[in-house]
């Protein structure tokens, strides 16, 4: 099958009502596939997340294929290492002082994966600390010739906030 068909039927499939497997609530998750694959995107997901909060954008790049594509919230798509590395790279003056990823559900068929969730993260500007922001996200995974998952497409947006 080739890789442009396997995405599109598992976006297809996440946006059907009842998804490709089992659902489940909010608080649980369902993780499907190899179990060693299931614990490495898991693995990956929180390696991602202690580099964005170290700031270290060269690594957080490195977790994606050379060709992938992220989705951020209320902006175009992006694509290729430099227009990620200008994405992720944190202005002067601010940080990120928590990421944290909390998967509803990890697929693995195959050399292709998928894992979404929510997420939250929490960000000082100028020294002055944000209110956290809450959100969800959609990534597909895939398994290179050196057996190592990265991420080939990424998706987030917010959801609401509380008050």
């Amino acid at each position: 099958m080739s890789r442009s068909i396997f995405i599109t039927m598992v976006v297809a499939c996440m946006l059907a009502t009842g998804g490709c497997a089992s659902s489940v609530g909010r608080t649980g998750s369902s993780l499907a596939g190899d179990s060693q694959d299931v614990a490495r995107i898991v693995e990956r997901s929180r390696a991602f997340s202690a580099a964005y909060v170290r700031g270290d954008t060269a690594a957080m790049v490195a977790m994606y294929t050379p060709d992938a594509v992220i989705f951020p919230n209320n902006s175009e798509m992006l694509s290729g290492r430099e227009a990620l590395l200008r994405f992720w790279t944190i202005p002067g003056g601010d940080s990120i002082t928590r990421h944290v990823a909390t998967p509803t559900q990890v697929r693995v068929d195959g050399d292709h994966a998928y894992d979404y969730g929510v997420y939250e993260v929490d960000v000082l500007r100028q020294g002055r600390a944000r209110p956290p922001t809450r959100g969800k996200y959609v990534i597909v995974w895939e398994r290179g010739a050196d057996r190592e998952w990265r991420i080939k497409l990424d998706i987030w947006n917010s959801r609401p906030q509380p008050r």
